[in-house]
């Protein structure tokens, strides 16, 4: 019986290999699209291109790594060196959406402060003031975006160095456990790579206790924190606009009607969407559940999870206007033909 329920497993593995081969490609056409644009395009973008190009980097990344892993399960399925290539390749997968998630709260951040400084003074004044601090605000810029690329990194070298201290370790006393594999899940099943399948305890040799609860606590808090500091973040920018819309500060041709929020709905979105399903995933891997039970549940966290690239490259990028006009030639550099900055432009405009 537990030998039909292990090759039903290894199926159902291989379905969701081609789930995410499929689905993470058009995250990388997405992405892709965008790190391409942006540096072929980067006089007609400016300083655009830096924090897109920057997401858009990180979401390809994160989608190829990603999807090196999911093809490991279609290529071979007894490769000694699965188990640890799994192990590594999904943890860099997760440091590299984390740091997308970081360069998303920049994104927000760095909106609300282009949003507040440009309204507080007269637009001739706010854009000579702008161009005084250009400089100064370029090295803040290379500043943040190096922590938001190194902290997930340097976290990623610090799990793979204690996971590997602590396998050299315990395998020995952990070898026997393989042999059987008749009376319980199949050697496929164990060197799966799909992200939240091992978290729970399905008789397979995984990471110690405490690294396969920082692989829970890790994403779990990271998804959660990028979406209440950028919901705070535009609510209060939001405001911020319906406080100023009526005055002086802001002419008939800046106004939008939807207002700011019509616009980083999406981008809040965009996370709830592709994280919630995972997020359900890794509640759930505190109980003891087989891979049957919740195997619909991973089908739509394969779906969401793999769609973020895709997503992101749309919401951020292709969907603004001033993106499109910029990368068709149909205006001059964002900087030389707007008073406002491109952060401004990117929540306050129809697309």
């Amino acid at each position: 019986m537990k030998s039909s329920d292990g090759l039903r497993d290894d199926d159902m593995i291989t379905d969701l290999s081609w789930i995410y081969v499929s689905t993470l490609s058009l995250s990388l056409i997405g992405s892709c699209s965008v790190v391409v644009v942006s540096i072929v395009k980067r006089r007609h973008l400016n300083e655009q291109a830096k924090p897109l190009l920057q997401l858009a980097l990180a979401d390809f990344l994160a989608s190829l790594v990603l999807m090196i892993t999911a093809i490991i399960n279609l290529l071979n399925e007894n490769w000694l060196f699965s188990e640890r290539m799994c192990m590594r390749g999904l943890t860099l997968s997760l440091a590299f959406y984390c740091v997308s998630f970081l360069l998303v709260i920049i994104y927000a951040c760095e909106s609300a402060h282009a949003f507040q400084g440009w309204r507080e003074k007269p637009v001739q004044e706010a854009f000579e003031t702008q161009l005084a601090q250009l400089s100064q605000r370029r090295r803040r810029f290379c500043l943040t975006y190096v922590i938001a690329w190194l902290v997930p990194i340097i976290g990623y070298v610090i799990y793979i160095c204690t996971v590997q201290y602590i396998e050299a370790t315990l395998t020995p006393a952990r070898k026997p456990t393989l042999a059987p594999l008749n009376k319980g899940p199949t050697a496929k099943f164990c060197n799966s790579c799909i992200l939240f399948v091992h978290l729970k305890n399905d008789s397979c040799i995984t990471v110690d206790k405490a690294h396969a609860n920082s692989i829970r606590i890790f994403p779990l808090t990271s998804v959660l924190m990028v979406i209440i500091v950028c919901t705070v973040v535009y609510w209060k920018l939001e405001s911020s606009y319906r406080q100023y819309r009526n005055t002086s500060m802001i002419t008939m041709t800046q106004r939008h009607s939807g207002g700011i929020w019509s616009s980083a709905r999406y981008m809040i979105l965009v996370i709830i969407f592709c994280w919630a399903p995972a997020l359900v995933v890794i509640c759930l891997s505190f109980k003891s559940n087989t891979m049957s039970e919740i195997f619909p549940l991973h089908v739509i966290q394969a779906l969401s999870v793999s769609l973020q690239g895709f997503l992101n490259s749309i919401v951020y990028a292709w969907r603004r206007r001033n993106f499109r006009d910029a990368v068709l030639g149909e205006r001059l550099p964002l900087m030389a033909y707007s008073n406002r900055a491109f952060f401004d432009q990117s929540l306050n405009e129809p697309s």
